[in-house]
């Protein structure tokens, strides 16, 4: 019971860092960028930012194969999914289109979120963010502007 009680709490910590992180300036934007052109998965970039210099290379790899299955499974197809319902689909009325393209959009979300839980258990929060071993492991410049941006923004969150 008490386990369970620390990774619900682990879990909406990191959840809520995430969320405010996301919300920073020009977060959003760098998140996407990473994640459109290299593939990058945004929690799991989010959640090494909340790590900080908790996240070496074990804990990343570690990371990466706890929520892999999830974002293959759920995650990654949701995602196509709502991108998919930007453009026309016949037969499909605009409003209604909208609106399934909202709902996908907050499973979406919702999915995200249960892959923060996930790696929520992985890991120990310490010291101030520190990017370069994500960038390392997932083969990375680490001085690329979205990364600096996100470094900067977790560390002025934390």
């Amino acid at each position: 019971m008490e386990r369970e009680a620390r990774e619900t709490n682990a879990a909406g910590a990191l959840w809520d860092f995430a969320v405010r992180l996301y919300a920073e300036p020009g977060v959003s934007d760098a998140c996407l960028a990473l994640q459109d052109r290299f593939g990058v998965d945004v929690p799991l970039l989010l959640w090494a930012a909340w790590l900080g210099d908790g996240a070496d290379a074990a804990a990343l790899r570690a990371g990466d194969r706890a929520v892999g299955p999830w974002r293959a499974r759920a995650v990654r197809p949701l995602r196509a999914l709502r991108r998919h319902l930007r453009h026309t689909v016949a037969g499909l009325d605009e409003d209604a289109q909208e609106g399934w393209r909202g709902s996908v959009k907050r499973l979406e979300i919702d999915a995200e979120r249960i892959a923060f839980g996930i790696l929520a258990k992985i890991g120990r929060r310490r010291g101030r963010a520190n990017l370069v071993p994500f960038a390392t492991v997932f083969g990375l410049e680490y001085s690329s502007p979205e990364l600096e941006l996100i470094e900067a923004a977790a560390r002025r969150l934390a």
